[in-house]
């Protein structure tokens, strides 16, 4: 300790703490968060010492070599304080920002897991880094939240006790932590374990036991274990039925799960038999605006779309050509596949160049479409966008612009906000406006979608990462953002 010992109390303190975060830069607010009471001048002078670098945009910088030496020189000085500078930076639950300090935190935090031993840890500290799994979890970000949700069940199995209910729901994060970064075996087999130990604690008709067999049941359809898939999800729909009644929207839910993993199972025709009794329940018992009900519809509307061989993503120019032909001579009104078939023709038209002939086959699946299944059909709106992007292809962004702006109008009434086809289009939309440097539009239609393409996407999204980035440098820079080389919408 000998080579800080011309320090004052406050900065030898401050060295320490700092000393098992992780090399690179510590926010101002973290920097503050470390020794709250301490003097204004404690940063600068280890600054003044070398021992920290200042950051442009505020706190500091520590080199790994000074960590190491701070270490060795205080020991275990300032471990566990380091954990509650982290946990006081982070701020309330919910709170404003609460997210993005979550990921400034989190090459701090892992560091210091990877500095400390569970044996060591105290039970704040543990509960601390399960919030952080938890937010990291709900940004799908479920791999760099691992390695901490291993450390907190090894944490309470020592703290708290391997059989406490408080271990087995953490355990239960933990499962979810390994489902999301694509280890789903083994959080099936986690789930299975924690089902076991909480029924012995609790019963087998105990909430979270429930909670636990329905993360299970998709754990099984992702493995493409079916039938077992199958059982679990039967066992909700019976126990949800006999608790809360079959309008409800748990056992509603449940019946709609059971379509989906009977669709992936490939039992298409169980699938829709469900789905079409559930729809009409869904519309009177939830209401039509409800978005459970509007995931169901349109769960039904995509395995109609399959039932009636809508995919054509693998067809050639010449297969659609063909099947074309052999649809048009089927007598009675235009087909879902046909429209579909005639949207994939004009897109490979459109991209081979022949940009008359794919906006006269755009065109006609628009107009047929709007009259026979609708204006927001996902097939219709699919048209609307990729119509708009030939458009631009053609120099005409106006006009691109407008043919988007009307799908957009047609899917937001029909699909949702959060619908892939809403979203696709109003993101296209997005990029022409950034284009065309048109800053204002394009700052207010950020602010009014980037909810909703957060929510349908997924934080971890790169659109949703690019849009964020517009969106701070248009409140930094205003217009001259989208005037010049930013903007990569």
């Amino acid at each position: 300790m000998t080579s800080f010992g011309s320090l004052s109390a406050p900065a030898r303190e401050l060295l320490a703490r700092a000393a098992w975060l992780a090399a690179g830069h510590v926010p101002e607010g973290l920097a503050v968060a470390l020794l709250p009471n301490a003097p204004d001048g404690a940063i600068d002078e280890l600054v003044r010492a070398c021992l920290l670098s200042p950051h442009p945009e505020g706190g500091f910088v520590m080199e790994a070599r000074t960590g190491e030496l701070a270490r060795s020189a205080f020991e275990e000085r300032g471990r566990d304080e380091a954990i509650l500078a982290i946990s006081r930076y982070l701020g309330d639950e919910g709170s404003p920002g609460e997210v993005a300090r979550c990921l400034d935190l989190l090459p701090h935090l892992i560091h210091w897991v990877g500095l400390t031993r569970p044996e060591d840890d105290f039970v704040d500290g543990a509960m601390l880094m399960n919030r952080v799994v938890v937010l990291l979890l709900h940004q799908e970000m479920g791999a760099p939240a691992l390695p901490l949700a291993e450390r907190v069940v090894r944490t309470c199995e020592i703290h708290i006790g391997a059989e406490d209910v408080r271990t087995w729901r953490i355990r239960a994060v933990l499962a979810s932590v390994l489902d999301q970064s694509g280890h789903v075996r083994r959080a099936a087999r986690q789930v299975e374990k924690v089902i076991a130990g909480l029924s012995a604690l609790h019963g087998e008709d105990h909430p979270d036991v429930w909670s636990a067999r329905q993360n299970l049941g998709a754990m099984y359809m992702r493995l493409q274990e079916f039938d077992r898939a199958v059982s679990v999800v039967r066992q909700l729909i019976e126990h949800h039925t006999a608790v809360s009644g079959p309008r409800d929207r748990q056992t509603l839910m449940a019946r709609h799960n059971l379509a989906v993993v009977l669709q992936k199972a490939g039992r298409l025709a169980e699938a829709l038999e469900i789905w079409e009794a559930c729809v009409p329940e869904f519309d009177t018992f939830l209401g039509v605006t409800d978005p459970d009900t509007m995931d169901v519809r349109r769960a039904l509307a995509a395995a109609l779309e399959v039932q009636a061989g809508l995919d054509t993503s693998d067809m050639s120019l010449e297969e659609a050509e063909h099947t074309l032909e052999q649809l048009s001579g089927e007598p009675g009104r235009i087909t879902q596949r046909y429209l579909a078939v005639l949207v994939h023709r004009a897109t490979l038209l459109r991209n081979q160049g022949r940009l008359d002939e794919a906006e006269s086959d755009f065109g006609k699946a628009i107009d047929l479409g709007s009259r026979e299944v609708g204006p927001g059909h996902p097939i219709v709106v699919s048209a609307h966008y990729r119509l708009a992007l030939l458009h631009h292809l053609c120099g005409q962004d106006d006009l691109a612009l407008a043919v988007a702006e009307r799908g957009l109008r047609e899917s937001e009434r029909s699909l949702g906000r959060t619908h892939d086809e809403t979203l696709i289009t109003v993101t296209f939309i997005l990029g022409m406006l950034a284009r065309q440097k048109r800053a204002a539009e394009l700052q207010q239609r950020i602010e009014e979608w980037l909810a909703d393409i957060i929510e349908g996407w997924g934080f971890a999204h790169p659109m949703v990462r690019e849009l964020a980035r517009n969106r701070s440098g248009l409140a930094l820079y205003g217009v001259e953002w989208a005037t010049g080389r930013r903007t990569a919408l």
